[in-house]
C-alpha cells in the first residue's frame, strides 16, 4: 500500500519508537522519556564523541515534555491517529517535525511555517489528509499557528493536540546536559527568556560547561528581551492621577487576582486577562499600562501596528510574522502583559474597499485568532491590553468578550487629577506649592500637555539662570494672550474683588483665582460653595454681592466696562437669576407666588414689568452694598490684584494671607464670619 511505503520513507526504513533516537534505550528514564536524575548519561562516559548538539536535542526534549506520559502513550499506541502540534514560533516547525517522526511512526507529517503563500493555508491539502485518515493512517501537522496554516480538515479532526510552549528550565537543563555531559546545578527562573530556537541553542555549545552555557543564555536574553527596561522608574499604581474609577478598579482587580493565582488560591481561568483602553491622545494610556505591569510584577512587552510594518518587509507575511514574533516574545516571559497600541490602525472590515479587503482580511483574521489563543487558550499566561484613540474605528469582533474586553475609558483628567499629575512630574521642583490654581488654568488639558508645561517652565527658568517658580509654570499653562498691561490690571482688580468678597463673605472655600482667559471670560475665581440644604435670603444676597463685586471694583478703579455683562455665565446674569429666584422661585420676596425654577423666574420678568422693577430695585441695592464692600476692602483687593498680575494665578491660601496682611485681623468681620457693610 502507498501508506506503508510512505511510512518507510518518512522514518528511514524502520520506525523509531519512543525517544530512542535521542536517549539510548539502556539509560534509566522517567515516565515521560527523560533520563532519570540519578543516572549517569552515556555522554559523560563516552566523552565528547557521545555529546549531542543542542539544536538536535532541544526540539525533541520540548516535544516530550509537552506530550507528558499520557500523550507519549497515546502517540505510541497503534491505529489511526490525527495529531496537531503547536510550536512557539516558526523556527521550531521543521525541527519539531523531525523529532515527531523519530518519536513515533507517521504516514504523513505536514510542517507549515507560513513561508509559502500558496501552500501554507487552511484550504490546501485537505483532500490528502481526508484520504489518509479514512484509510486508517497516522497523520500529523506542525505549525506555530495551526488554525492559519495547517489543513483545516486536520485541525478539525485532531485526536491529539500538543502545545509546546517556550522551553522550560527542565528542557534547557536536559539540552545542556546532552551537549556538555554535565548537569546544570543552578538554573535562573525562566532562563530561556524571549530567545528563539536558534538564539537559544547557539548558546548551548559542545565543549562548554553548564555555567558557561547559562551565562551566555542570560546575556543574550537580556539584550533581546522585550521587557520594558524602565518599569522601575514608572509611578506606582496607587500614586497615579487622572484614571477614574473603572480603570483603577480593573487594575486593582488584576493585581489582586494575580497575587491570588501565585498563592494557589485562584485558577488562571478566573483572572480578568484583557482590556481595551480608549480616550483622547495624551491621556496617559501607555503610562497606565506600565504602572499596571509594575504593580502586577509581570514583564511588559509593547507592540503596535506601525511597529509590525517598520519591523518587517511590509508585505502580508512579514507583517503577520512581526506580530507573531511579539506574541512569542511575550509568551516567553509569561506570565506577562502584552500591550497592543494603536489597535485602531487595524481597520474594521465593515468599511474596507474591495481592494483593501483582500489585503487586510488575513491580517485581521490572524490577529483575532491570535487573541483567541492568547486570551482563552489553556496554556496561555498572558494579560493582553489594547489601546486606541478612536474606539468607533475598531472592528466589532475585536472588542467582544474573550478578546479586547472590556472597553475602559481614559478621559481627560479633572482639575484635582491635573494638579496631582503636575506634582508627580515636578519631582523635587516647587516643593510645598499649591498646584491647584495652576491646574485650574489648564482645565481640560491632558496629562501629556501637563508634562509639556513643566518642560517649558524649566526651560524658561534655566534661560534666566535661576530655579523654577510657580509663575513660570503658570505662564507655560497660560501664555501671553495679547492683553495690554492696562487691561491685565483691570481684569486682575475685577477678579481680585470677586476673590476677596468670596472669602470675607464666607460663601464657601476659596480654591483659586486666575487671569486665564476662557470662553467669554477674562479670568476666573474658583470656590467650593457651602453645601447648604437650605438657604436664607441673606445668604443668597451674599452670593449676589460676590457676583457684583467685580463690577463695583471696575467702577471704583475708573469706569464700569463690559467685563461683568454678556451671556448666561456672566456676573450680571448670575446676579439677576439669583434675585429673580428670591421673588419668583423661593418665596423669599414680597409675594409667595411661585413662577417656576430659576430659569423660569428670569423668563417671567420679560412679561411682568412689576417683577422686573422689583428685581432691578434689589439689584441696585445689592450693587450699592458691593460698592461699599470693595471700598472698605480696597487695600486687600489691590494687593491681590498686583500679585495676580505677576503670577497669573493664586491659591485660596495665598489670597487669605494677602487679606490678613492688608486688611488687618479678622476683627473686621463680625462673629458670624461676614464683614461689616452698609445694610
Amino acid at each position: 500500500m502507498e501508506a506503508a511505503k510512505m511510512s518507510s520513507s518518512q522514518t528511514g526504513g524502520k520506525p523509531k519508537h519512543g525517544n530512542d533516537a535521542f536517549f539510548p534505550v539502556e539509560m534509566p528514564r522517567d515516565e515521560a522519556g527523560f533520563p532519570a536524575d540519578d543516572a549517569q548519561t552515556p555522554y559523560v562516559r563516552h566523552g565528547l564523541a557521545g555529546l549531542r548538539a543542542a539544536r538536535e536535542v532541544m526540539p525533541a526534549a520540548a516535544l516530550l515534555e509537552a506530550l507528558g506520559p499520557a500523550g507519549l502513550r497515546r502517540l505510541r499506541a497503534p491505529g489511526s491517529l490525527a495529531v496537531v502540534v503547536e510550536v512557539p514560533t516558526a523556527d521550531w516547525c521543521q525541527h519539531v517535525g523531525s523529532a515527531l517522526r523519530d518519536i513515533a511512526p507517521f504516514v504523513h507529517v505536514e510542517v507549515r511555517d507560513g513561508s509559502s503563500k500558496t501552500q501554507h493555508k487552511p484550504s490546501e491539502g485537505n483532500d490528502k489528509v481526508a484520504r489518509l485518515l479514512s484509510e486508517g493512517a497516522r497523520v500529523a501537522g506542525v505549525s506555530h499557528v495551526p488554525e492559519r496554516y495547517l489543513p483545516e480538515t486536520l485541525v478539525a479532526a485532531a485526536d491529539l493536540v500538543v502545545r509546546i510552549g517556550p522551553p522550560s528550565n527542565r528542557v534547557v537543563a536536559e539540552t545542556i546536559r546532552a551537549a556538555t555531559g554535565k548537569r546544570a546545578r543552578r538554573m535562573p527562573p525562566a532562563v530561556s527568556g524571549s530567545l528563539n530556537l536558534d538564539e537559544l541553542t547557539s548558546q548551548i555549545r559542545i565543549g562548554s560547561t553548564p555555567r558557561e552555557c547559562i551565562s551566555r543564555i542570560r546575556s543574550i536574553a537580556a539584550a533581546r528581551s522585550g521587557i520594558d527596561p524602565q518599569l522601575g522608574e514608572v509611578p506606582d499604581l496607587e500614586t497615579l492621577h487622572g484614571y477614574g474609577g473603572p480603570a483603577m478598579g480593573w487594575a486593582r482587580d488584576l493585581v489582586r487576582d494575580l497575587d491570588a493565582w501565585r498563592e494557589g488560591r485562584l485558577d488562571w481561568s478566573a483572572v480578568q486577562r484583557t482590556a481595551l483602553l480608549y480616550g483622547p491622545p495624551g491621556t496617559g494610556k501607555t503610562s497606565f499600562v506600565r504602572s499596571v505591569a509594575k504593580a502586577a510584577r509581570i514583564p511588559l512587552v509593547a507592540t503596535s501596528v506601525s511597529g509590525w510594518f517598520t519591523g518587517s518587509n511590509g508585505y502580508l507575511d512579514g507583517v503577520l510574522k512581526a506580530f507573531e514574533g511579539k506574541l512569542a516574545l511575550a509568551a516567553a516571559q509569561a506570565p506577562a502583559l502584552l500591550f497592543l497600541d494603536e489597535v485602531d490602525a487595524i481597520p474594521s472590515r465593515d468599511g474596507l474597499s474591495a481592494r483593501g479587503r483582500d489585503w487586510w482580511t488575513p491580517v485581521i483574521t490572524g490577529v483575532l485568532a491570535a487573541l483567541d489563543s492568547t486570551t482563552s487558550g489553556d496554556a496561555s499566561r498572558l494579560i493582553v491590553v489594547g489601546a486606541t484613540n478612536h474606539l468607533a474605528a475598531l472592528d466589532p469582533a475585536m472588542i467582544r468578550p474573550g478578546r479586547l474586553f472590556p472597553p475602559i475609558e481614559i478621559a481627560r483628567p479633572s482639575v484635582e487629577d491635573l494638579a496631582g499629575i503636575l506634582r508627580q512630574h515636578l519631582g523635587a521642583d516647587l516643593p510645598g506649592e499649591d498646584l491647584m490654581p495652576v491646574a485650574m488654568l489648564g482645565t481640560g488639558a491632558t496629562g501629556a500637555e501637563a508634562v509639556g508645561w513643566i518642560k517649558a517652565a524649566r526651560s524658561a527658568a534655566r534661560a534666566e539662570g535661576r530655579r523654577m517658580v510657580v509663575a513660570d509654570l503658570a505662564r507655560a499653562v497660560s501664555p501671553d494672550d495679547g492683553r495690554t498691561p492696562e487691561e491685565l490690571a483691570v481684569c486682575a482688580r475685577h477678579e481680585a474683588a470677586h476673590a476677596v468678597a468670596a472669602r470675607i463673605r464666607d460663601i464657601g472655600t476659596l480654591r483659586s483665582v486666575s487671569l486665564a482667559m476662557g470662553t467669554g471670560t477674562a479670568g476666573s475665581v474658583r470656590a467650593l460653595l457651602h453645601g447648604r440644604a437650605l438657604m436664607t435670603r441673606a445668604q443668597i444676597e451674599d452670593l449676589v454681592i460676590v457676583a457684583l463685586a467685580g463690577r463695583a471694583m471696575d467702577a471704583l478703579g475708573g469706569a464700569a466696562n463690559t467685563g461683568a455683562g454678556g451671556g448666561p455665565g456672566s456676573d450680571l446674569a448670575k446676579a439677576t437669576q439669583l434675585v429673580a429666584s428670591i421673588h419668583a422661585t423661593f418665596g423669599l420676596g414680597d409675594e409667595l407666588t411661585i413662577r417656576g425654577g430659576p430659569d423660569a423666574a428670569v423668563a417671567a420678568m420679560r412679561d411682568d414689568p412689576a417683577l422686573r422693577r422689583v428685581v432691578e430695585r434689589d439689584l441696585q441695592a445689592l450693587y450699592a452694598r458691593a460698592v461699599a464692600f470693595v471700598r472698605d476692602h480696597r487695600p486687600a483687593i489691590e494687593a491681590v490684584a498686583e500679585r495676580l498680575v505677576a503670577t497669573r494665578v493664586l491659591s485660596g491660601e495665598e489670597v487669605e494671607r494677602l487679606i490678613r496682611s492688608h486688611a488687618g485681623s479678622p476683627a473686621r468681620s463680625n462673629r458670624n464670619g461676614r464683614a461689616r457693610d452698609a445694610r
